[in-house]
């Protein structure tokens, strides 16, 4: 499992997808917002196309996910290695410092299009502006529709999240049932004769 989580977090490492996307609803002539871990693009009339802490978080988060990765790899590699545990809780921490990577950014999406035009549209589907927009077009909108939606990577993240996380508690369930026959002081001061 933890071969399998290596890979989804590659996947995610070399992806340049957004996650989270709002568009018009007729066309991408209104405005465009991509969200990523990684990165934050606006296109639209008035809006700032990048937020000032996404330079250094997203590249941080990039080198922490191929850590991750090679983190996986090696403990799948190797799992009777005494490091393995550590290096699956540092991935799983990874996995997860990705998706708080991610509400970072996305808030910060959200505090802009908030800003611009006093709203924050549905974290998926359509919803309308109430407002006058001027468009990329240069064109005005009056209350145009805008269209948001999570893509694969978001999804896919979550089953990466899942791998590691069964992985350890397989792993967990695995030493509790080899532990078992051992109870109470005698367990720690006597030796298995199976072991001799």
């Amino acid at each position: 499992m933890t071969l399998l989580g290596a890979v989804v977090s590659l996947f995610l490492v070399i992806s340049n997808d957004p996650w989270w996307s709002i568009r018009g609803a007729n066309g991408n002539n209104l405005l465009t917002m991509q969200v990523s871990p990684f990165y934050f693009h606006a296109s639209a009339t008035g809006l700032s196309t990048s937020a000032p802490f996404v330079e250094f978080l997203g590249p941080f988060t990039r080198i922490l996910l191929i850590l991750a990765f090679v983190a996986l790899g090696m403990s799948s590699l190797t799992p009777s290695s005494w490091w393995r545990e550590l290096v699956v809780y540092f991935s799983l921490s990874a996995l997860i410092e990705v998706y708080f990577s991610f509400l970072l950014i996305y808030h910060a999406a959200e505090t802009t299009l908030l800003g611009t035009y006093g709203i924050v549209p549905s974290y998926s589907g359509t919803s309308q502006i109430p407002a006058l927009v001027v468009g990329l077009d240069l064109k005005t909108y009056t209350q145009p529709l805008v269209t948001a939606s999570f893509t694969f990577p978001f999804y896919f993240g979550f089953v990466g999240l899942g791998l590691v996380g069964l992985s350890l508690v397989f792993e967990s369930l695995r030493g509790r049932k080899a532990r078992l026959g051992q109870k109470g002081v005698g367990a720690i001061f006597t030796q298995d004769e199976s072991s001799q």
